[in-house]
């Protein structure tokens, strides 16, 4: 029976992403991988890791870590087989359910969560790439920015005006997306 729970354990582990988990459980991310850790008290600048590929979760505050299975039982205050339950439901992964889903249906909700993940980094891609350009537009502005008293402004510094309206509203608009 051992065996077999570990065995859950590492299909789990190789199925979700430390990012999915905490993202799942309600956690944002920063640009850098840190979180609130929600075992501690007084965090109010983020002092849990999360580390890609897989390679778990570490707070510098309370000096806790470890895998995805780890977070997930301090986190709902749960034992082992309570937490490979529980995100094998949360996340529709079918390994311990009596009734396990079909191939085609595991393969179709790892479809979706490909396809999303690629929509994910193309957002991101996309959202760099308008970053770049306001940044590109705004060293325009102050680069041809008309003297004191000029009559005629650049077309470069009018386009740049222009341009920078429309990038700011989308980039405000999808900051948090």
């Amino acid at each position: 029976m051992r065996s077999s729970r570990s065995d859950v354990a590492n299909q789990i582990k190789q199925a979700l992403t430390m990012q999915e988990v905490v993202e799942q459980y309600g956690f944002s991310p920063n640009r850098s991988g840190y979180i609130q850790c929600p075992f501690h008290a007084g965090d109010d600048h983020g002092s849990l890791k999360i580390y890609p590929d897989n390679r778990g979760w570490h707070c510098f505050g309370c000096n806790a870590g470890g895998s995805i299975i780890d977070f997930t039982m301090r986190l709902f205050d749960i034992g082992f087989q309570q937490a490979v339950i529980r995100l094998d439901m949360d996340f529709n992964l079918g390994l311990t359910q009596a009734k396990r889903t079909s191939k085609a249906e595991q393969s179709a909700i790892l479809e979706a969560r490909r396809q999303k993940t690629e929509q994910k980094a193309a957002f991101e891609q996309e959202y760099r790439k308008k970053a770049a350009e306001f940044r590109y537009w705004w060293e325009i502005t102050k680069h041809f920015a008309p003297a004191p008293g000029a009559d005629v402004l650049h077309p470069f510094y009018a386009e740049a005006l222009w341009r920078l309206s429309i990038l700011e509203y989308w980039l405000d608009e999808n900051i948090g997306r």
